[in-house]
């Protein structure tokens, strides 16, 4: 009986479901929250005294080896955009483009104030102008989008996403219900 895996995003899950034939066009919708799955690659597995030959260390596949794999590539690729700012030619529209990258990689969404200043700086007016004008703003808000309680708000599941690697729903669901 073949199976397929279907990620959901809003989730951060991996689902498993089982046809009765092979079907490479049905995708369903996830089985928790109903939105449209992804079809994923499923690595090739096979026991062997109790063990799957994906499961075996330093192969990577396993998905803590990855995530952390994903990490190590974002702070390098940050510290290498964060170092670059240090030489002279680095201007203030690429400071905002790294302060943007940044926010996105973590998840976070600056508020409008901000966002509106940073446009400006990108679109090539005085950094201190436009300091001097969202003074305040800078001086006494957070950057970023808050709740009632005056936390950051992340966008749904994103900063999830990026420091752990999806998670398994152990149950196999049906590919036609």
């Amino acid at each position: 009986m073949p199976l397929y895996e279907f990620y959901c995003q809003p989730c951060h899950t991996i689902f498993t479901f089982r046809s009765p034939v092979v079907d490479t066009v049905t995708v369903p919708a996830c089985p928790q929250c109903g939105a449209p799955l992804a079809r994923q690659v499923s690595p090739f597995s096979h026991s062997v005294k109790g063990k799957t030959a994906d499961s075996a260390e330093g192969n990577g596949t396993d998905p803590d080896e990855m995530a952390f794999a994903g990490r190590e590539d974002l702070i390098a690729r940050m510290g290498d955009r964060l170092e670059a700012l240090s030489a002279d030619d680095a201007g203030p529209a690429e400071a905002v483009r790294v302060m943007r990258e940044m926010a996105e990689a973590g998840g976070l969404t600056f508020n409008a104030d901000v966002r509106e200043a940073m446009a400006r700086i990108e679109a090539g007016e005085d950094p201190e102008a436009i300091d001097e004008q969202f003074a305040e703003v800078f001086d006494s808000h957070d950057p970023f989008v808050t709740d009632e309680q005056g936390h950051p708000t992340f966008k749904p599941g994103e900063w999830l996403r990026r420091i752990k690697p999806p998670r398994r729903d152990p149950k196999w669901y049906d590919m036609r219900g």
